[in-house]
């Protein structure tokens, strides 16, 4: 089982091991822009395409998609999903299918808690209606420590999770209820005899860390997630390039490593659960360039990492998959009256067989100049 071992993390042969992965986005935690559409909670989404979801998770991801992650050379994933899986009909039992695909491949899982009850912070990807609940209501937050306890019960003896990401991206004033939830998940995975590694994410979409230190403890690990600079990563301004002046900034690999710079000065492990970008190609700006800088800046500050993401649709703002839908149908692609999400109901009444196909990995094409790139970095 891993564990940490100051700023590294060591298996339990006492070797170093470097956390070289991807995440798994978009498949069980539904985010819109992945299907080619606007952003809107998952759960808006399910009243709007009732039974969608269940038939779109057979076919996002399988176990072949896990020998696909292996063949590529990734020694972790990151395994995002919605508190509400946890409760459906079959899906915990769905999960634990889904984490052994990897496990069995002696690929390391982070279990990443992406939407927490009530909402962590106010927008789509924590399937939130605007409002970030989980720090405003108790009830929430025990029901989040419940959960937990379960993750816990489950998966406490699997020597190939890597850790436990227990919240994404929070965003709150309340700085001493983020600390107390930090506090009380330790507690409670802890008591339940459990050592793995537990990550925390900064506050502000995991990027300010600053508090973390007074809660550290044993086998606790600091996560980060960077976009920077967003206007170009995001895709926001087309016509932006890298390097070059993007604000009131000139960003280059020198701005990026002094940027990074200061998450090495906790004397822990630093992971970077979410970076990435959205490719432009054929119309190129350099994406590639900004990636294999912060790889080498990885690797010069011993980070550990997961891309964000595995797949989606391509050609899009917000960072895009490794793994890319050009769909040509009337689906999602071009030839569609309504963008993604919003289309899917309606084609559902056409050919829903048809709908669902299409997500199926063999329908994606790999980004091979990004994958080019990626696999001089991995461990």
């Amino acid at each position: 089982m891993l564990r940490v071992e100051g700023r590294n993390i060591i298996d339990k042969a006492g070797q170093k091991v470097r956390l070289t992965g991807i995440s798994i986005g978009g498949w069980l935690m539904i985010e819109g822009y992945m299907l080619g559409g606007r952003n809107i909670a998952e759960h808006t989404f399910r009243q709007m395409a009732p039974g969608f979801v269940e038939e779109f998770q057979k076919r996002f991801v399988t176990e072949k998609d896990a020998e696909i992650i292996k063949k590529l050379g990734f020694n972790c994933i990151r395994l995002p999903f919605n508190y509400r899986l946890l409760e459906e009909p079959g899906g915990f039992e769905f999960l634990k299918k889904a984490v052994l695909w990897f496990t069995a491949r002696k690929v390391y899982v982070i279990l990443d808690m992406h939407a927490v009850p009530g909402a962590q912070n106010e927008d789509w990807h924590s399937d939130s209606d605007g409002k970030a609940l989980f720090f405003e209501d108790e009830t929430y937050r025990k029901h989040y420590l419940m959960l937990w306890k379960r993750l816990s019960d489950a998966f406490k003896d699997n020597e190939y999770i890597a850790g436990y990401d227990v919240i994404n991206e929070p965003v709150t004033d309340k700085i001493d209820l983020l600390k107390q939830a930090y506090k009380d998940v330790i507690d409670v995975i802890r008591k339940n005899d459990d050592r793995h590694i537990i990550f925390l994410e900064g506050n502000m979409w995991a990027q300010q860390v600053d508090f973390i230190p007074e809660i550290l403890s044993e086998n606790v690990a600091i996560s980060i997630h960077f976009y920077e600079p967003t206007k170009f990563v995001f895709n926001q301004v087309s016509n932006l390039t890298y390097p070059g002046r993007i604000g009131d900034v000139q960003w280059n690999k020198a701005r990026i490593a002094k940027y990074l710079k200061k998450y090495t000065k906790y004397g822990v492990p630093i992971y970077v659960g979410e970076f990435g970008i959205a490719s432009r190609c054929p119309h190129c700006k350099k994406e590639y360039d900004w990636v294999r800088d912060i790889l080498q800046i990885f690797k010069q500050n011993r980070f550990h990492w997961t891309y964000w993401t595995y797949k989606s649709v391509g050609g899009m703002k917000y960072p895009d998959g490794l793994f890319q839908l050009f769909d040509q149908s009337d689906i999602i692609g071009l030839g569609s009256e309504h963008p993604g999400m919003d289309n899917i109901p309606l084609k559902l009444k056409e050919d829903p067989q048809k709908v669902y196909d299409i997500f199926a990995t063999e329908h994606f094409a790999l980004n091979r100049k990004l994958m080019n790139i990626i696999k001089n970095y991995l461990c």
